[in-house]
């Protein structure tokens, strides 16, 4: 997966509500932050992993884990769409 995959899945999820922030780890992981006019949901995986997955994370969250999780990335983010009721 690249970064700009992972956007288009963000974008076919969201649309044009959102903006993304894409970072590349060690190892192929990504780290997403997706922004919305209410919420922010913070997700961590890569292709072919679990992606964990969290909506509006606390400050002193950024290490501790998520608090959910899902087999790839569309999975999740159509969790965290659940999560916030579809109101990004």
């Amino acid at each position: 997966m690249t970064e700009e995959t992972a956007r288009q899945a963000v974008r076919a999820v969201f649309g044009d509500a959102v903006t993304v922030d894409v970072t590349t780890l060690a190892g192929g992981r990504m780290s997403l932050t997706v922004r919305g006019h209410r919420h922010t949901a913070s997700l961590d995986g890569a292709e072919g992993s679990v992606w964990g997955w969290t909506v509006d994370p606390g400050e002193d969250e950024g290490v501790t884990g998520h608090t959910n999780t899902a087999e790839s990335l569309d999975e999740a983010l159509r969790g965290v769409r659940d999560a916030i009721g579809g109101a990004a």
